[in-house]
């Protein structure tokens, strides 16, 4: 909390009150009003803040939004299951007027078109199957070609160090 400045340091009252009709007093001390958030803190608090270090305060603002977030998750999730119960409810809601409709209409443009989704649909999933099996076979067949790039590689190596250790045999054999 913040101090009020010494009495010397303020201007003295009559600077604001010059001119201005007051009301009569009872020289009865006025009572102040209380302020909006007295309700909230109870004064025994406010003093107990006073007489708090930096970091007793710093502790208790970080206790107090520990607790918020809690509170703040607790309602996200209370608000995600009651989405996931509405969205299964209306499933269910849907799949049962969808059956109600089957059974009194089967012809029904909205039941024929669901047909034909689910063929269309169907097809395009035998297409992707076809081309993830097309990418499978491309997979194996690259990595026999890997494998076999891979002797050959070693092969090649070991080549080249038997030639590398002729030519260091030979140069030193010049040398002499």
């Amino acid at each position: 909390m913040t101090s009020s400045p010494p009495p010397h340091l303020l201007p003295s009252i009559s600077m604001f009150t010059t001119g201005l009709d007051s009301p009569p007093f009872d020289n009865k001390p006025l009572t102040l009003l209380p302020k909006p958030y007295d309700s909230i803190y109870s004064k025994s608090r406010q003093i107990e803040k006073t007489s708090l270090s930096s970091e007793e305060v710093l502790a208790e603002k970080r206790r107090r939004n520990a607790g918020a977030s809690a509170r703040f998750r607790d309602r996200r999730k209370q608000r995600e299951r009651e989405l996931q119960e509405k969205c299964q409810s209306l499933e269910k809601r849907n799949q049962i007027l969808e059956n109600a409709l089957k059974e009194l209409n089967p012809e029904h443009p909205l039941i024929q078109s669901n047909h034909k989704n689910n063929e269309v649909v169907e097809e395009e999933n035998q297409a992707i199957v076809g081309r993830i099996n097309q990418l499978e076979q491309f997979i194996s067949r690259f990595q026999v070609d890997k494998e076999s790039d891979t002797r050959k590689l070693k092969e090649i190596e070991k080549e080249n160090q038997f030639l590398k250790s002729l030519l260091e045999s030979f140069t030193a054999k010049q040398e002499k």
